[in-house]
């Protein structure tokens, strides 16, 4: 299921090809054809490229080098961020690379095992949106939205929160 940045369910218009099967949407072989809003893997996304093709959509690890990515992003749409684990956060430094450093304005969005508490920082490092793992309620998504929306407007430092 899609998050949005409030937390709430929000509609997918994006279709997303597995890894096991980026191949066969290289050499039309697929479901179908790839149209403009497919989300391939990288290596996946390269080849379809290469044969002038490749939709506006690409999935990435989080340990991929953002160097990698930079000529890539005038292409792109959307970046869909993978998590392996909710410890792993490698994948926050790339989207804060992709936004801050080369001024990437499509979507970022995180997939893998998320937790609600990672939210506040997945908003900070630039991601816009976040495909839910299974096991969340969604209502946990809204709750941590509120939370962060209440911190955001509060003084961070000591001197702000004495001077205000």
């Amino acid at each position: 299921m899609l998050i949005d940045r409030n937390g709430l369910p929000t509609e997918d218009v994006w279709t997303y090809v597995a890894a096991d099967v980026s191949d066969a949407a290289n050499d039309g072989s697929a479901a179908g054809p790839v149209s403009r809003d497919t989300v391939l893997p990288l290596d996946a996304w390269l080849a379809a490229d290469a044969q002038g093709v490749a939709p506006a959509g690409i999935r990435v690890q989080g340990h991929e080098d953002p160097e990698r990515l930079a000529a890539l992003l005038p292409k792109l749409a959307l970046v869909v961020i993978e998590f392996p684990k909710t410890r792993d956060g490698r994948g926050f430094t790339l989207a804060k690379f992709l936004r801050d450093k080369w001024q990437f304005t499509g979507g970022i969005r995180a997939a893998g095992p998320l937790l609600p508490d990672q939210l506040a920082m997945l908003w900070a490092c630039g991601f816009d949106s976040l495909l839910s793992p299974s096991n969340v309620p969604t209502a946990r998504w809204r709750e941590a939205a509120l939370a962060a929306q209440v911190r955001a407007g509060r003084p961070r430092t000591l001197l702000a929160r004495l001077t205000a």
